[in-house]
This record gives C-alpha cells, sequence and structure tokens, in this order.
C-alpha cells in the first residue's frame, strides 16, 4: 500500500473531518504531522506544477511541400516560424525535419499518410521534445493532449519503478508520491485546467480513494512471479500507468468519474505493461 499511502491519507483525513472519526472500512488514524508532511509536499509540487504550465510552446509547420496546409491544420499548428519552438520543415511526402528550442532530439521523422489522424505523428513530436516543453505544448495545442500525458505517464512510471525497487524500506513512499501527483497536476494542465490547492487536494484524494490499488497489485504480484525488488518494481510501475490513466479519461470528459469497467480495463492493460516492462529491466 505504499504507493498511495500519501494520498490516501489526503483523502482519509477529509472524510474523518467531515464523519468525525475514521472512516468505515479505515481502521487507522493518520498522525497529524504525516497529515502536515503530505500537505507540505503537495503544496511543494502544487508550486512547481503551477510554474511549469506558464511555459510557452508554439508549433509551426513549414516548408514549400505539398501537405504544409494538410499537416499545420491536423496538428492546430501555425505557418510562420519566426518565435516557433518547435519546428516542423515538410519537403517531401514521407518525411520532415523536426527542430525548435524545445526539441531534445532533433531530425528527421515519418510523416503519417494523408488522411491519417494526428496521433502517431503527435506521438512522435512529443516524445522527442524536452520534458520542460510537453505541457506547454498540450495546452496550446489540442492535437498534443493524449500524446504528451503518454510521455508524462510513463516518464513517471519508470521514475516509480526504479524507486520502488530501491531495497530500503519507506524511503519509496514520499518520493512515489509526490511523482504521481505531479504527474496528475501536469495532466490537468495539458488540458487546461486551472486547479487551485485544495481542488488539487480534492482530485487527488478521489483518484487515490477509488483506484481500486489492491486489486491491481493483486494482478501485478500474479504476473510477475520473481517477487522482491521485481514485484515492488512492477507495483510501481503499474500503478502509476494506471493511475495516469484514468486522470487522462478523467479530464477528456470534462470531470466525469471514470467507469469500474473502465478501471478494470486500465488496471489490466497496465499490469500487462508492468510484467514486460520488468522483464526488460532483468535483461539488461
Amino acid at each position: 500500500m505504499q504507493l498511495f499511502c500519501c494520498l490516501r491519507v489526503i483523502y482519509l483525513k477529509k472524510t474523518e473531518n467531515q464523519s468525525g472519526g475514521c472512516p468505515r472500512g479505515h481502521p487507522f488514524r493518520p498522525e497529524k504531522g504525516d497529515a502536515l508532511l503530505n500537505l507540505r509536499n503537495l503544496y511543494r509540487v502544487f508550486r512547481e506544477s503551477r510554474r511549469a504550465a506558464r511555459r510557452s510552446a508554439t508549433l509551426a509547420v513549414v516548408g514549400d511541400g505539398p501537405r504544409v496546409p494538410e499537416l499545420a491544420s491536423l496538428l492546430g499548428a501555425r505557418r510562420e516560424m519566426r518565435g516557433a519552438e518547435v519546428i516542423l520543415t515538410v519537403s517531401g511526402e514521407g518525411s520532415a525535419a523536426l527542430s525548435g528550442k524545445a526539441v531534445e532530439d532533433p531530425g528527421e521523422i515519418p510523416l503519417p499518410p494523408p488522411g491519417e489522424g494526428a496521433e502517431g505523428l503527435a506521438a512522435r513530436i512529443a516524445g522527442a521534445l524536452d520534458e520542460d516543453y510537453l505541457v506547454p505544448l498540450a495546452k496550446g495545442h489540442p492535437a498534443f493532449r493524449r500524446a504528451v500525458c503518454e510521455e508524462i505517464i510513463r516518464k513517471n512510471a519508470r521514475q516509480n519503478a526504479v524507486i520502488g525497487a530501491l531495497p530500503i524500506p519507506g524511503a519509496d513512499m514520499p518520493v512515489m508520491t509526490a511523482n504521481q501527483a505531479r504527474m496528475v497536476l501536469g495532466i490537468a494542465a495539458a488540458y487546461d485546467e486551472e486547479l487551485s490547492l485544495e481542488r488539487a487536494r480534492e482530485l487527488l484524494g478521489v483518484l487515490a480513494a477509488g483506484f481500486g490499488f489492491r486489486a491491481l497489485s493483486r494482478q501485478v504480484v500474479k504476473l510477475v512471479p520473481f517477487g522482491g525488488w521485481a514485484a515492488a518494481a512492477a507495483i510501481g510501475y503499474a500503478g502509476t500507468l494506471a493511475m495516469g490513466r484514468a486522470a487522462v479519461l478523467y479530464f477528456e470528459r470534462g470531470g466525469q468519474k471514470v467507469g469500474e469497467r473502465e478501471l478494470a480495463e486500465i488496471r489490466g492493460r497496465a499490469a500487462e505493461e508492468a510484467k514486460e516492462f520488468v522483464a526488460r529491466f532483468r535483461r539488461r
């Protein structure tokens, strides 16, 4: 239960204040010092996320290729290079050059066939960007929201897998929780959601409390037979993947609750991906 412990303390504290005692089904009461520390950590992450979301990232599609107008429209990009942080230069039918100060891995990227959606191209561009520009790009260009959020989710999932594998009892909890809070706030910002600190606390508590982490843990343990650090890494990876993807659906739907059937599907997919991740990790 370490993965969501701090977030659940926020939820439990709120429920306790409303009911006058420990909520039914949760036989412990969080210590005041722990709750205060969690709120301080959340406030720090909240401030960091707000600063990151204030950056700007503009996409320009330029060049003399015949597909420039189509691609600019598909991605919601401008046609003027000046001032753009991400520049896609199209000269032919099948590929384009990616450059700009927001691009960490510049170079040629393949273009989708004419008439195809933006998903694949958006994912390739997002994967080449400096992480500081991911959220700003998604805020200004809705076609990138899914791809940017998946980049954010996978980055945090990898970090939490490594942290979960460390053989230091209790040391993983604050860092993993901060990563997950930062991830959810980044997803909110990518969907242009301005969150107050109180709203951020409420959202994180609701996601943590209703997520079904016990069910996910059981799935992961069944799929990862190695035990020890491998199981801990897999749970950290799967839990972060699943929580992030549930948050994406939540914001895509304007704050509507994600159904239990969809959550079960998200958990199942995350558990399978965690199994593959740990297997690759062990082969290194």
